[in-house]
């Protein structure tokens, strides 16, 4: 019961941080496009793409390896002097070694991506635009292992305050740089000092819990490398076939057709937050449960995770799909992006199918089938570039938007991705209860968008109240998330110390 009252404590603190920086997301997703313009936003959504790609060069698979790590090594009460003394010598070699490596990569790789950007065939803002933005995502690329460590010690104050003033100042910073005439250049700039800016900051917040120096163990570098590389192939992969596609359409359409994909991605992945707060929050929890060889606990933690999970994201699925003309309407008016709108409601059901794939993932790496689950990130990422060679060509003649087709390839990458989870996942962590409530869910959810639909209404906030009104009342009345299931929750939160578990 305490590991669910700490993971519902990281929960609300990755909660609130979320709505902050969720808000300002959406400021900044109206404040860009609008002063951009689609072409240059299209630069611009190509180059944090361009860049993210390589960034997880830097990453190593190390970070989710850390994570795990960490959990493991965090010095806990119950244990001797000796051995938390020996757990916290340990603790501050590895992030040493990790920090020292992740710098050294974050240099090579910066030099490698500038230098093949300027062999493709892009004209010279894109290639500015990739350069000052490419700095940014390296140096975001060593925060986010710092971000790992405090992930690993279940500590998320630190990392959301330090998310919460860099979203701040990015949105900020770009507001006021386009309000007095700076162009494209300028927004990038403003992106990389707020990322730099947000990684000195927590570089010294970490310093403060845990002390460690620039170090090379050749034989802890060689152990953190063999321990990453599993996930070094999902995470590499899984960056291509989330990325890929941005970098076809780039290549195979135009500028303003990559600006109206963009929209719709970057309004997709803001409302991608349930998976987020969940898995960042209770992730070190699953490991050590996996770690536990408890099949009974770790079944019963899945299986609840996941039936959470299905009550939260299919209103949110659903809703993108029944409101995406209305939403992008309401942001952009009636101009070039409305063309994201089709892009958007495609995405929409990606929603769900992430949300289902995270948890998948999670429990199979929990339970060491990170090798296998990497194929998976393999398969995808020979299966999506594959697709959008035909989706986009096709999208493009019927719609004139080659950004439908690969969203169109975006979900049905998810659907692969989904059932070789389910193919890959041991027996006995998820139940047929989840099959249950997903059921109940998806029903409600699709009554809503036929309802919604049915409906025909433009306003956007009377949309979304009568979403809210139909599904919430009736899935706790149908048992999306079953009984027990909240009351160990409530539990968890209110019962006094000392109390029965």
């Amino acid at each position: 019961m305490s590991k669910t009252r700490r993971a519902l404590k990281n929960t609300a603190i990755q909660a609130a941080s979320q709505l902050i920086t969720w808000t300002l997301s959406w400021i900044l997703l109206v404040i860009l496009p609008r002063k951009l313009g689609d072409a240059n936003f299209g630069k611009l959504f190509f180059a944090l793409s361009y860049g993210m790609i390589f960034s997880q060069l830097i990453n190593l698979g190390v970070n989710t390896f850390l994570v795990r790590e960490v959990a493991v090594l965090h010095p806990a009460a119950d244990l001797s002097d000796a051995e938390n003394t020996r757990r916290r010598g340990a603790l501050q070699a590895l992030i040493s070694n990790v920090f020292t490596l992740k710098v050294v990569l974050a240099v090579v790789v910066y030099a490698l991506q500038s230098a093949l950007i300027f062999l493709l065939p892009y004209d010279g803002v894109t290639r500015a635009a990739v350069l000052i933005i490419g700095l940014g995502t390296c140096v975001g690329a060593i925060s986010q292992t710092l971000s790992g460590v405090f992930q690993g010690l279940e500590n998320m104050l630190g990392p959301n305050i330090v998310v919460i003033l860099e979203k701040t100042l990015v949105t900020g910073g770009c507001w006021l740089l386009l309000t007095l005439g700076f162009d494209l250049r300028a927004v990038c700039w403003a992106h990389t000092v707020a990322t730099v800016a947000g990684f000195a900051l927590q570089l010294g917040w970490l310093r403060r819990l845990e002390r460690f120096v620039f170090a090379w163990d050749y034989a802890l570098i060689r152990r953190i490398f063999l321990g990453g590389l599993p996930f070094l192939i999902w995470v590499i992969f899984g960056e291509i076939y989330v990325r890929i596609d941005v970098l076809m359409l780039s290549l195979m359409t135009t500028d303003a057709v990559v600006g109206w994909y963009g929209a719709a991605t970057r309004l997709y992945g803001t409302l991608l937050f349930i998976p987020n707060i969940l898995m960042t929050s209770v992730f070190p929890a699953m490991m050590r449960l996996g770690g536990a060889q408890d099949d009974a606990a770790f079944g019963r933690a899945s299986e609840r995770l996941m039936n959470l999970l299905l009550f939260a994201a299919v209103p949110v699925a659903a809703g993108t799909v029944a409101v995406a003309g209305p939403f992008v309407k309401l942001l952009y008016g009636d101009g070039p992006f409305a063309q994201a709108a089709p892009n958007l409601q495609v995405l929409g059901g990606s929603i769900l199918l992430v949300c289902i794939d995270v948890v998948l993932g999670t429990a199979l790496i929990a339970r060491g089938k990170e090798k296998p689950w990497a194929c998976m990130a393999v398969a995808a990422a020979c299966f999506n570039p594959l697709l959008n060679l035909w989706a986009i060509p096709w999208a493009a003649r019927v719609w004139g938007n080659g950004g439908v087709g690969a969203a169109w390839a975006t979900l049905l990458t998810e659907v692969l991705m989904m059932f070789g989870a389910l193919w890959l996942m041991p027996k006995g962590v998820f139940s047929r209860r989840n099959l249950l409530c997903g059921a109940k869910a998806i029903a409600l959810g699709v009554a809503m968008v036929l309802l919604l639909r049915w409906w025909g209404s433009q306003n956007l906030f009377l949309l979304i109240a009568a979403g809210g009104a139909f599904y919430l009342p009736l899935a706790l009345l149908v048992g999306v998330v079953p009984r027990e299931d909240l009351a160990h929750m409530f539990h968890a939160v209110f019962k006094h110390r000392g109390g029965a578990a």
